[in-house]
């Protein structure tokens, strides 16, 4: 008897139970398959939103240090801004440079400056479409707690679709590394969504789950506070990541911030801890509390939380550093997502496993696709509203690029462009007079709108305004994007001749 030809890596799994998956596999891909995509698309530029904020005010002058006593005068100079504005800050904070972001900044409450070596303040920080980035990977701009539940839940179904798909397909690894002629429409398509899931596999599982860890970690707060009377949801997370600073002096001027950070740089540089941000709670007034946030080098935590009494001596601090593996390991799941532990060749491996995963949740409802033509004839009008789901959000973060760079164009209009945007581009899309006049169409769009945005904004700042070295990369990144993009709409697959399958025009060019 012949020998089965099955790989003896997968488990031998029944016909009917390889079906339901396949069919559960397709299920959760087409209803999600935009939101993913989406998430997947703005988590790739938001690997950069250290660079992009430094883009944008590309005229700062960069610093890699802050003395102790700079940081003291320009939280004293917040401080002073604070009370002659009449105002009376919870909380103001110092950000001390960091390789990401070389330079000097504070403020409170929704207003920050850069902060010049003279502890003067200088211009305020405007990141807008930096925050628009953010807050699209973020929350998919819903607001914040329900985005992140939404987002996390996103993260599970990815995760449930990467499972799934091994599930459903035996053959998977085999199929890794095969390759079918290309122009084999279906096939070629599926040997390109079988090598990235598979070649991308650690990556696309890792991705998902950090993601879902740090959105449904407010459903588990959110539940867990119901079970305990008088407790509420920041009480939930303290038991993480620590209370926040104690109550440590009384009324009257500042704790000694200098003798603190000369104290962290004594005591905790051997733990490859360096100071990062400086709060001072209720500062100036009773009850005023000093904590400093220390970045953790050549670790994965993001940093840990030291806490100060009046005249800077250390008090304690939460053990996100030595404490225990629940919370170290939850303190390291934000750099783990974002690639924020190895610098910038970590974060280009990150934006090319990202667009990887974005080519395959393109290609899975693309595939189905293909098999809903074959089954039920040709889908002219879902096709064309995939096809603009898939190439108007490019188009559509260029034209808010373009209209913020050019227009000034408010931070609160930013979501409702894109969101209005898009619901208009897949309208419209009904319209288009064929499938690969559509996808062209977009990706010149796209092209067009992001070249135009970053030249213009070089051309309001000129070469001597570009002093920060990210704000050329961002520069050039945005411009070889353009670049690609146009590129690829050129190269595209003219429109099929009559009598050749619907389904074999591909919309999606990975």
């Amino acid at each position: 008897m012949a020998t089965s030809s099955r790989p003896t890596v997968w488990p031998d799994l029944s016909a009917k139970l390889v079906a339901r998956m396949l069919s559960a596999h397709a299920g959760i891909g087409v209803v999600l398959g935009a939101l993913l995509y989406i998430v997947s698309l703005s988590g790739v530029l938001v690997v950069f939103h250290a660079e992009f904020a430094r883009w944008e005010q590309p005229h700062i002058t960069e610093t890699h240090t802050a003395s102790p006593e700079l940081t003291a005068r320009a939280a004293q100079s917040l401080l002073d801004h604070a009370r002659a504005a009449g105002e009376t800050p919870d909380r103001i904070s110092v950000f001390l440079p960091t390789p990401d972001s070389p330079r000097l900044a504070g403020g409170y409450g929704d207003t920050y400056w850069f902060i010049d070596q003279n502890a003067a303040l200088g211009d305020r920080i405007d990141h807008g479409f930096s925050e628009f980035l953010i807050d699209l990977h973020y929350y998919l701009h819903l607001p914040s707690t329900l985005g992140l539940i939404v987002v996390g839940l996103l993260g599970v179904m990815m995760l449930a679709l990467v499972v799934s798909g091994f599930l459903a397909h035996p053959r998977v690894f085999k199929d890794a590394f095969r390759s079918h002629k290309p122009g084999n429409g279906q096939l070629s398509l599926a040997d390109r969504h079988n090598r990235l899931s598979v070649w991308g596999a650690p990556f696309h599982i890792m991705i998902p789950l950090t993601g879902s860890a740090l959105g449904l970690a407010t459903i588990v707060a959110l539940t867990l506070a119901q079970t305990q009377p008088g407790m509420d949801v920041n009480e939930m997370f303290d038991t993480v990541f620590g209370p926040g600073a104690e109550d440590t002096a009384q009324a009257g001027p500042l704790p000694d911030i200098a003798q603190a950070l000369r104290v962290v740089e004594a005591d905790f540089a051997d733990a490859g801890l360096s100071p990062w941000i400086v709060q001072i709670a209720n500062p100036g007034q009773d009850g005023q509390a000093l904590q400093i946030l220390t970045a953790a080098n050549q670790r994965l935590i993001f940093g840990e939380y030291l806490q100060f009494d009046s005249s800077g001596a250390f008090i304690g601090k939460t053990g996100l550093d030595d404490g225990t593996f629940g919370q170290q390991a939850t303190a390291s799941v934000y750099n783990l997502h974002f690639g924020n532990w190895g610098g910038v060749p970590v974060k280009l491996v990150y934006v090319v496993l990202g667009l990887a995963l974005c080519v395959v949740c393109v290609s899975g409802v693309q595939l189905w696709l293909y098999k809903r033509t074959r089954k039920t004839g040709p889908q002219p009008l879902l096709e064309r509203s995939w096809i603009a789901l898939v190439w108007g959000p490019p188009a559509l973060i260029g034209l808010v690029l373009a209209l913020d760079r050019l227009l000034g164009l408010a931070d609160t209009a930013m979501p409702a462009v894109f969101w209005v945007g898009l619901v208009i581009l897949t309208g419209l899309s009904v319209f288009a007079p064929s499938k690969a006049a559509l996808s062209r169409g977009l990706k010149l769009c796209g092209a067009a709108l992001i070249l135009v945005g970053a030249l213009a904004h070089f051309g309001a700042y000129g070469v001597s305004g570009f002093q920060s070295p990210a704000a050329w990369g961002v520069l050039a990144g945005l411009i070889v994007s353009a670049l690609v993009l146009g590129a690829n709409a050129m190269l595209s697959p003219k429109d099929r001749k009559a009598g050749k399958p619907a389904s074999a025009d591909t919309p999606v060019q990975a």
